[in-house]
């Protein structure tokens, strides 16, 4: 199997297949001529959006007690391929933070990987390019995730930017977001919310088949659970419950995570509905004169 489940997952749910395509390009990419003339940026998201390239990478797994890898190695060679800008958002996905704090670092090696792979296709003659790729449930969420690759640009130039969107891997919970603002208030819309990031970091099934399997997906997807109500400030018991009880663990202790920090950011529970995407990952390229 070439490519692991997405790194939505932290590279770990690897026996499953993720059919993700690079979603709509915005500003100013396009297949005209005169708009890559006019935007270099756009010509290079266009080349992320479109190319594919193969990963091999290292899945580093982390010491678990009671669970030895059979050949005491902690790390397996994965190989994960798609669109160069699918690649980036797996890449950000599985650098994943809750407060500052990564959930896991099993996909560091991933994402350095992959910042390889985007510079090598990345080539503009006359130009210096960034890549920033950024997730989050909402702007300024306590969960979300950021990725470089390149320098930043200086502040004193002129800089050229494009962005394509690519699946995150969450469910698209814009409209019930709005639908629970309505009913539930700032706490529906925070449910509505976490239970779209928790699933979308933990599905179920997936999860469930990970657990019961062999070495070391099932160490992973515990380190991953556990790490993740640790963060959250909850309590998880992975070798009781099933991973739909796990979940709904997980997605009450963020909720009320999210309700805080909603009512601090947002005036009203329908601003805070109308600022949740929690489905797209955004791959933008900025490009400037050296």
């Amino acid at each position: 199997m070439t490519r692991a489940v997405s790194a939505v997952a932290d590279v770990t749910v690897f026996l499953l297949l993720v059919g993700a395509a690079a979603g709509a390009i915005v500003g100013g990419v396009g297949s005209q001529a005169s708009t890559a003339t006019a935007n270099p940026a756009a010509a290079q998201a266009a080349t992320l959006a479109t190319s594919t390239a193969s990963v091999e990478y290292d899945l580093v797994v982390p010491p678990f007690e009671g669970h030895e890898p059979p050949d005491s190695a902690t790390r397996r060679r994965r190989t994960s391929h798609g669109t160069v800008a699918e690649l980036l958002g797996e890449a950000a996905m599985s650098g994943v933070t809750v407060d500052g704090e990564r959930l896991s670092n099993a996909g560091k090696n991933f994402e350095s990987r992959v910042g390889a792979t985007t510079r090598d296709r990345l080539h503009s003659r006359g130009h210096r390019t960034a890549v920033r790729v950024t997730w989050s449930p909402y702007p300024g969420a306590p969960v979300g995730s950021a990725y470089h690759v390149g320098d930043r640009p200086p502040e004193t130039v002129d800089v050229r930017a494009a962005t394509v969107t690519v699946p995150s891997g969450m469910e698209n919970v814009s409209e019930p977001a709005r639908d629970a603002a309505r009913t539930s208030g700032y706490e529906g819309v925070a449910a509505v919310v976490a239970r779209s990031v928790v699933d979308g970091l933990f599905p179920p099934a997936q999860s469930r088949y990970a657990l019961r399997g062999g070495y070391p997906a099932d160490v992973l997807m515990r380190a991953r659970y556990e790490r993740m109500a640790e963060l959250t400030g909850t309590t998880v018991a992975v070798e009781r419950d099933s991973t739909t009880e796990l979940n709904r663990h997980l997605t009450a202790a963020l909720a009320a995570t999210l309700r805080t920090d909603m009512r601090s950011r947002y005036d009203s529970p329908d601003d805070a509905a109308r600022a949740v995407r929690t489905s797209r990952v955004r791959v933008t390229v900025r490009t400037w004169s050296p």
